[in-house]
């Protein structure tokens, strides 16, 4: 049985390594923040969503986002069915704790592995037993592919007739009358060629064993305190049955593979959930975005908005529109503690959650898919640095271009600012147009006013200018807004606002 809740052709890979640029991205981007929120305080929850982000760090694929999307539209339209089919599996994972063979106890004895294999194997046709249950009662409720495949694929697989088998063999292997073997002899007399046969569970009834006067079989006897006896016979029993005891353990290896699959990407919609109602709780703008072909130059939104943001503050952020159709470059400018950071931060979240299959904090959202998410993002001063500041932005775009490739997204964050103004303009504007070049999408901000300057110069079609602008409440909060670049700071905006004189 395959869960494919997470793909429509495969398993989720649990152990894949995270892309190169994944630690910058999530620590630029501050995805722990996004993380907490969908794990809430569940470990394991915390690892599958970090996975699952952590590979949208990569290239997306358009078939699996649909097919996510449908799944999380059906999981926000049932969310206590998923919950609920989420506990099912997480308890079924955890009676195995209950039994010693689950706890790898008697690893040498086949006798021990056999009894306790057939005892979880039992607990977990049970949970199974259940699971069907459920997937009779949900499957017409539900429209996704992904959980319509995991219903059917249940129904299908362990029918009623698949459970009346189970059983039997189960009966069968508990032995309740004996073991029935037969072996050859080996060089020096010794046992070879053991065989376990069935209908060793068939017994006479009493009235025939009454009646019946002599032995169906040569017997031997053991003394009661036939220690030696005892244990050879022992040994011989567990030779017989070891190839049994073995395949049993795969069995019930195989089944708890499944549920710990299972686990995994239900866990991963359920972590959606968890997001989805704190997002509700602080009144941010939630959407399943619009997901177009690379190189379709889409990016427009409505009420977008940085949900770690939210979640730090506990309510819902200045959103902001965007409408960069046809542009393959954002730039913003404007005044310090403007919301630019934030702003950038929004997009890159946004790219992440959209490669990831997920929901974005914006009313509307439109973007296209990307072979890659890359950020470079200033850092503040590190004692452990060998060479300057600047040494080590240059030595960390060198490791992106390595790494970035056509259709990618780059994000900048005030790169190039450790140096002078001349310098670091004509490094952010040789580094940008390059990329584009290479047809990599470049969002910015940047304090470089002669680099924001010359940048809609350079390529006027391609180019959005954003600054940062005061609201329409007259609050000292900032809207994003398109215009030209501005040299300002906050410092001359909020002189300009004590002493009622404009900022240049």
């Amino acid at each position: 049985m395959k869960a494919h809740l997470l793909y429509p052709d495969r398993d989720v890979d649990l152990k894949a390594d995270p892309p190169p640029q994944w630690p910058a991205v999530a620590q630029d981007l501050e995805v722990d923040t996004l993380l907490a929120a969908m794990a809430q305080d569940d470990a394991f929850l915390l690892d599958v969503a970090a996975r699952t982000l952590m590979a949208a760090c990569g290239a997306g694929d358009g078939r699996v986002i649909a097919y996510r999307q449908a799944a999380v539209r059906d999981a926000l339209d049932h969310p206590e069915q998923v919950r609920a089919l989420y506990g099912l599996v997480v308890e079924a994972i955890e009676s195995r704790k209950k039994h010693l063979f689950g706890m790898g106890l008697f690893g040498r004895y086949p006798s021990f592995n056999l009894r306790g294999a057939v005892e979880l194997l039992q607990t977990f046709v049970q949970y199974l037993r259940r699971l069907r249950q459920q997937a009779d009662s949900l499957a017409g409720s539900f429209r996704s592919e992904a959980f319509s495949t995991l219903f059917a694929c249940l129904q299908r697989d362990i029918d009623d007739d698949y459970f009346d088998a189970v059983q039997e063999h189960l009966e069968t292997l508990r032995f309740r009358h004996g073991v029935l073997l037969s072996a050859g002899l080996g060089p020096g007399n010794a046992g070879s060629g053991y065989v376990l046969h069935a209908g060793n569970g068939s017994r006479p009834g009493w009235l025939a064993r009454l009646l019946h006067q002599t032995p169906p079989q040569y017997t031997f006897r053991l003394a009661e305190r036939d220690e030696a006896g005892a244990q050879a016979l022992s040994e011989l029993v567990d030779r017989g049955i070891n190839d049994v005891a073995s395949a049993m353990a795969q069995a019930t290896d195989h089944v708890l593979s499944f549920f710990e699959l299972l686990r995994a990407e239900l866990g991963f919609y359920v972590a959606c959930l968890n997001l989805h109602g704190t997002l509700s709780e602080l009144g941010v703008a939630r959407c399943l975005p619009e997901c177009h072909p690379m190189g379709s130059l889409r990016l427009e939104a409505q009420a977008l908005c940085d949900p770690t943001l939210a979640l730090t503050l506990q309510r819902a952020p200045v959103s902001n529109v965007l409408a960069a159709k046809g542009r393959n470059m954002v730039a913003v400018t404007g005044a310090n503690q403007g919301g630019k950071s934030t702003f950038l931060r929004s997009v890159g979240l946004a790219q992440l959650m959209l490669h990831a299959g997920m929901f974005v904090a914006a009313e509307r959202y439109a973007g296209e898919l990307a072979s890659g998410l890359f950020t470079h993002y200033k850092r503040e001063e590190d004692a452990g640095l060998q060479g300057g500041k600047l040494d080590e932005e240059l030595a960390r775009m060198r490791g992106i271009a390595e790494l970035i490739r056509p259709g990618a997204l780059w994000l900048s964050n005030e790169s190039f600012a450790s140096t002078n103004e001349r310098e670091g303009s004509e490094l952010l504007l040789q580094v940008a147009d390059a990329l584009r070049q290479r047809g990599i999408k470049v969002a910015l901000v940047t304090h470089l006013f002669e680099a924001a300057r010359r940048l809609p110069q350079q390529h006027a079609e391609q180019v959005l200018m954003l600054r940062a602008g005061r609201r329409d409440d007259g609050s000292r909060s900032f809207k994003l807004e398109a215009g030209e670049a501005l040299q300002t700071s906050f410092g001359a905006d909020l002189y300009g606002e004590v002493f009622g004189t404009g900022a240049d």
